[in-house]
């Protein structure tokens, strides 16, 4: 099975908290689709998702509340 890897968030905290989710068993998943979100996270279960911004207006905070959702999650 080949594994076709996923495009790169193009803030460097941003990427490293994806990274950090993605450790944690959550997938990523990029739009297709023009617009504010870059993407969306979702947990093992699929029952909790947080989007994910293009260009966040602090882009370490935007981090850091991807990586509190990932702790937050209760189904991991």
């Amino acid at each position: 099975i080949r594994c076709v890897a996923r495009d790169r968030h193009p803030k460097k905290d941003i990427e490293k908290a994806l990274q950090f989710a993605e450790s944690e068993g959550w997938t990523v998943v990029p739009r297709t689709r023009a617009g504010h979100a870059w993407g969306r996270m979702h947990c093992p279960t699929k029952e909790d998702s947080v989007w994910i911004w293009s260009t966040p207006k602090n882009e370490g905070d935007h981090a850091n509340d991807l990586r509190r959702a990932v702790g937050r999650c209760g189904h991991c």
